[in-house]
């Protein structure tokens, strides 16, 4: 017979969860802002640098991650049955 001893977290691991959390978050707002900004055209009308491909690629940027929230989300709902 084995026993079991509960693992106990340790703070710095607690802590590098949270720089990680609020990184990934802060990342996620400026990918977002920088979506919607192309998608608006901020940056385009610069034709000799190709910046209307930019809105291109923001849409498809935007969908993608629309998608991938909404699998996430689909998955979640399914865990739960």
């Amino acid at each position: 017979m084995t026993t079991h001893t509960p693992v106990r977290r340790r703070p710095l691991r607690r802590a590098g969860r949270c720089l990680l959390r609020a990184l990934l978050v802060a990342l996620g707002i400026a990918g977002g802002l920088f979506c919607y900004f192309v998608c608006q055209g901020m940056f385009s009308g610069y034709p000799k640098y190709h910046t209307d491909l930019l809105s291109t690629i923001g849409m498809l940027i935007v969908m993608a991650v629309g998608a991938l929230a909404w699998i996430l989300d689909h998955r979640r709902i399914d865990d739960d049955d």
